[in-house]
């Protein structure tokens, strides 16, 4: 059986996800919206490119001659289902690299985090071993759904505040640096910083897995969990009510 190499591994595209015929039709998005300060994640591709593993490097998996198992066989009809394809997708993957590479990173539910939290982000990015760090945070939608398109929204302003409120609060009440909002088709990736003295959120550009062609998305999920491996707890002064509004 053919090696599949780390950096191959991350270069590929993400498996179509297989839409059930019955499936839900309702929009997802919170009445969260954030009014903080915000700016694009300016040099987040470049930072991407310089995160590239270099060709061949550590085996991680072994590919099948004939039938690729790997397409999807699942039908997805929730957004739970889309979290299970992600993980499966991106954590397993992205898991498997990081344990190759020596990151201190794995991809997790939120309960395996251990944190006290009235919500449940869909995703949790931790550190591993004992004890459980939590790093990074992600919220999921179905991506079939129109209002759930990223594209349109981070063209405009006030969408993008509108569709990011709820993992930008997650970010807020947990003190992680790096979250990401995702559809599994799109994604924007999203970091917590401090410029100068003063905290603002950055987001960066819509990352397509059916369109993008200089970076993937699982080449983007390594950067940020390379970046989360190292990041350390967020200590915005600023009160929530001024940057996260309940609509």
């Amino acid at each position: 059986m053919p090696p599949i190499f780390s950096r191959d591994a991350l270069q590929s595209r993400l498996p179509g996800l297989l839409e059930a015929p019955n499936k839900t039709t309702s929009s997802a998005i919170q009445r969260i919206t954030y009014s903080g300060p915000i700016a694009p994640w300016t040099g987040f591709k470049a930072g991407v490119l310089a995160s590239m593993l270099p060709s061949g490097g550590n085996i991680i998996d072994h590919s099948l001659k004939g039938r690729d198992i790997k397409l999807e066989q699942v039908y997805v009809a929730d957004e739970t289902g889309v979290q299970e394809r992600f993980q499966q997708a991106v954590g397993h993957v992205l898991g498997a690299v990081s344990e190759a590479r020596g990151v201190d990173i794995r991809f997790a539910d939120f309960k395996s985090a251990g944190r006290q939290y009235r919500n449940t982000p869909d995703v949790a990015i931790v550190s591993r071993g004992t004890p459980v760090t939590l790093k990074a945070v992600g919220e999921l939608k179905v991506p079939w759904i129109e209002a759930h398109e990223l594209g349109e929204k981070y063209h405009n302003l006030d969408d993008l505040r509108a569709t990011i409120g709820q993992v930008v609060e997650y970010m807020i009440d947990l003190k992680v640096p790096y979250g990401f909002h995702s559809t599994y088709d799109q994604t924007i990736f999203l970091r917590h910083i401090q410029i100068h003295g003063s905290w603002r959120l950055e987001y960066s550009c819509v990352i397509d897995n059916n369109k993008t062609t200089d970076v993937s998305v699982k080449q983007c999920f390594w950067y940020l969990a390379r970046l989360a491996a190292l990041g350390q707890p967020v200590s915005n002064p600023e009160q929530k009510h001024h940057l996260i509004v309940k609509r």
